[in-house]
């Protein structure tokens, strides 16, 4: 766990993510997913945690192009139409769009709701989850809207990646990737070894390229300086992600534009 930023897996992960709906069970639990998450993840969850078993979804469509101010409304007021207070809490249930999106419906509903992060792909897990970056993409342009809000906590449970395909798999390694590179040679080589799911590791793996982001967002949270070279990769990798997402029958994901 890093106890700064509450990111929890595993057993431990799971009780803690137990006691904090039970927490908020007078106030309100609501759940944030796709379709993709509301088939494949919603179900495990619900098993582990018997006490979200009836709390309400609000579903939006999957991808990237859906991350829009559009999407961000629909949450808005489904929020509003279940009756949601400023003390209830979101969990948001998916990949970086969900988690992206997530936090930024809730920090601004009802001038701030607390939210928690349950991310479901391995790009989520290790980078979009993790330092408070929320936000929409408008009119093609990655995260034009936003700000930054910590969740109360970060749930990352490895079971969920078995859902994903190979290229989701590659996606978030490149960000791992791009960890190491920061962090140093021994952290690189080690991952050049990894084998992902097929890795007994594969939770330590997790945790320490999370844990290398967190440490130098806890350094710089609104990114004034050292948390700018986590944007390794980045700037570029953008305007390749969105000219394929305009351009491409099958665009690019982040992690692939990222790896470019």
């Amino acid at each position: 766990m890093n106890s700064e930023l509450n990111v929890f897996t595993g057993t431990d992960g799971w009780n803690k993510l137990s006691l904090l709906v039970e927490d908020y069970a007078q106030k309100g639990v609501f759940i944030l997913a796709d379709e993709n998450t509301v088939k494949h993840c919603l179900p495990l969850l619900k098993r582990k945690c018997k006490l979200l078993e009836d709390a309400p979804v609000i579903q939006i469509s999957a991808g990237e192009e859906f991350k829009t101010p559009a999407s961000l409304s629909y949450i808005w007021r489904s929020l509003s139409t279940r009756y949601a207070l400023r003390s209830s809490l979101l969990l948001c249930l998916g990949g970086g769009v969900i988690t992206d999106i997530g936090g930024f419906a809730s920090a601004t509903y009802k001038r701030g709701m607390d939210f928690a992060l349950i991310p479901t792909s391995l790009l989520a897990m290790v980078d979009a989850a993790i330092g408070g970056k929320t936000g929409v993409d408008l009119e093609g342009l990655k995260n034009q809207i936003g700000l930054f809000a910590f969740p109360k906590a970060i749930f990352s449970f490895p079971e969920f990646l078995e859902t994903l395909p190979e290229r989701q798999l590659a996606s978030g390694f490149a960000e791992m990737l791009k960890h190491s590179l920061i962090s140093g040679r021994e952290h690189f080589n080690e991952l050049l070894q990894c084998r992902m799911l097929k890795d007994a590791n594969i939770d330590n793996f997790i945790i320490r390229s999370a844990g290398i982001k967190a440490d130098i967002v806890l350094s710089d949270p609104n990114e004034k300086g050292n948390r700018k070279v986590l944007n390794l990769g980045h700037t570029i990798g953008h305007a390749i992600e969105a000219y394929s997402l305009s351009k491409d029958a099958e665009p690019l994901i982040h992690g692939e534009a990222v790896a470019a």
